[in-house]
């Protein structure tokens, strides 16, 4: 059977990338043909130079995301072993034995070593094979091309509910629950502290959030914290949850907190009193819809 192909990093899985794969699917219904995805493992910048706090999801979760999204294939590509290809080796060693009747690309798609070819070199290729050829212009919000440089800026300056916009839903970390230093639960707002090196941070502040447990399907509205905690003297980035209205142990549990809104910058207090006392209007804040 032949198929329609779409490529990417797929990094997000923002509006553009939705778009794709949603054309490629139905086109392959469309034609009979299969639905695939190519992408890469790691994300090529990755590759060249790793770096803390890159991904938009955990590349566990986008896999899980591009696997539920109605496709009948997605293939990793290991980088390393693509990414000395000329235009032309990766066109005909990778995209043609697929058998592709169509390819659904956006306009600012590059591929080859030193992302020598782009869409209109990936045309001439196509011609040549009889394989048709479908660029869709770039996602737009307000006015600007959805990516996921601008998402990541977004999320990095606590722009939170823009980042939702373009992200299609919620910015979320995903993390196992640790054990912290208790200082929430003395001060009567125990935190479900999570540690994730992977993603982007949210600028440090105080957010209203919701949460998930163990991908329970409800989810529970929490406060969370971005902090550097600078009233206790502490230089290490944490992301801290107060689950409202919860008293449960959740240790070791897989905790999915999505971001609704940004509630205000992070404070350093002279007291505990007056920490806890802006924990309760934070609190107050987090359950105005």
């Amino acid at each position: 059977m032949t198929t329609i192909l779409t490529i990417g990093n797929f990094d997000g899985l923002h509006l553009g990338h939705r778009q794709l794969i949603s054309t490629t699917i139905q086109m392959a219904r469309k034609w009979n043909a299969r639905a695939v995805a190519i992408t890469f493992t790691p994300h090529p910048k990755q590759y060249f130079k790793q770096t803390d706090h890159f991904f938009i999801y955990p590349e566990i979760i986008k896999e899980h995301i591009l696997d539920s999204l109605g496709l009948d294939e997605v293939i990793y590509l290991p980088f390393g072993d693509i990414c000395s290809l000329t235009p032309i080796e990766f066109f005909n060693d990778i995209l043609m034995p697929l058998a592709p009747e169509a390819i659904v690309l956006g306009t600012n798609f590059t591929f080859g070593a030193r992302q020598a070819g782009n869409i209109e070199l990936l045309r001439r290729f196509c011609a040549d094979q009889n394989v048709a050829l479908h660029s869709l212009p770039m996602a737009l919000w307000h006015g600007e091309a959805v990516s996921s440089s601008r998402i990541r800026m977004a999320i990095q300056s606590g722009r939170v509910e823009d980042a939702a916009q373009m992200l299609a839903t919620p910015y979320t970390l995903f993390g196992v629950v640790e054990h912290g230093a208790a200082r929430g639960r003395e001060l009567g707002f125990p935190t479900a502290n999570i540690h994730t090196p992977q993603q982007v941070m949210p600028k440090n502040g105080v957010y209203a959030t919701h949460v998930q447990i163990d991908g329970a399907p409800q989810s529970l509205n929490a406060v969370t914290a971005i902090t550097q905690t600078p009233t206790f003297g502490v230089v290490k980035t944490l992301v801290e949850t107060h689950i409202l209205d919860f008293n449960r142990d959740i240790y070791n549990r897989q905790l999915a907190v999505h971001f609704d809104r940004f509630i205000r910058d992070e404070m350093k207090f002279d007291s505990r009193e007056e920490l806890a006392s802006q924990m309760r209007r934070d609190c107050e804040s987090a359950k105005v819809q």
